[in-house]
């Protein structure tokens, strides 16, 4: 295990640093687990938005979407209580239902992340990549137990005594013998001095370089600008305006559903 020392503004914090070399399993496990349930509690200060009905089905085996994806979806167009201008199915589970899906004319848009899970696409229709205004369908089946995105890295964010106060896990694994990233999660703690997210970030970005990484990728409904700012780029804008944040003047913030990736590679 291997730390560093983050100052911000009159903070000291230090960065624990876990890799599957320096951790068992189920530290990572724990570590990811500690982490996305911060993340949790600061994504209940967005909001979604109105206008995009948002369902999560169940994907055990057996259960109606895998069994039926086209009838799932076309069920949950129809129950939706206002007609819906355009459905969006992000999945991880691409082989097992793209083909339905675009039988029922869906276009289908592989997203290629090779540290993350195999089978990742949107399925989108109209049959164009285009957002066209109006009510949204947003249909999210995502195996989070894909064991590619298990986590085999940690960086856990502490203050002077030890309180976790955010951090970043995810897994990185080869493609052609070069490594990549999937970045899982990323977050902080309320009331931290501002600069410390960027900070963490170019933590994370150092230790990934250090291992080589070539490409970083990443989906994300509410960081999209933050992202950017560090360096990435959106390769697909799949929802605008999914969900929105009210700054302390009462304006709303609206944030994109996007994946993204950042570029490692010298030059």
């Amino acid at each position: 295990m291997a730390h560093d020392s983050l100052v911000v503004q009159d903070r000291r914090f230090t960065l624990e640093i876990l890799t599957a070399d320096t951790a068992a399993q189920d530290r990572l496990d724990a570590g990811a687990a500690e982490l996305f349930g911060l993340f949790l509690s600061r994504e209940a200060e967005f909001g979604f938005n109105p206008d995009v009905v948002v369902d999560y089905p169940d994907i055990a085996a057996g259960g109606a979407f895998l069994a039926d994806p086209a009838g799932y979806v076309a069920a949950r167009r129809d129950a939706a209580g206002a007609p819906v201008d355009r459905v969006v199915v992000l999945t991880t589970l691409a082989p097992r239902v793209g083909a339905a899906l675009e039988a029922l004319g869906f276009l289908a848009r592989p997203i290629d992340m090779p540290a993350g899970p195999d089978g990742t696409a949107a399925f989108l229709w109209p049959p164009v990549e285009e957002a066209a205004a109006g009510r949204v369908l947003y249909v999210e089946a995502v195996d989070e137990a894909d064991p590619k995105i298990r986590p085999n890295f940690v960086l856990r964010l502490l203050d002077e005594t030890g309180a976790l106060q955010g951090g970043a896990c995810g897994s990185i694994h080869a493609r052609d013998g070069r490594p990549y990233a999937y970045l899982a999660t990323m977050t902080l703690a309320g009331g931290l001095p501002p600069g410390t997210g960027t900070r963490l970030a170019a933590a994370l970005v150092a230790v990934l370089r250090r291992a080589g990484v070539a490409k970083v990728h990443l989906g994300t409904q509410t960081a999209g600008p933050f992202y950017e700012k560090l360096g990435f780029r959106t390769v697909l804008r799949l929802i605008p305006a999914l969900r929105h944040r009210q700054t302390p003047e009462g304006r709303q913030v609206p944030h994109d559903l996007v994946m993204m990736e950042l570029d490692l590679t010298p030059g």
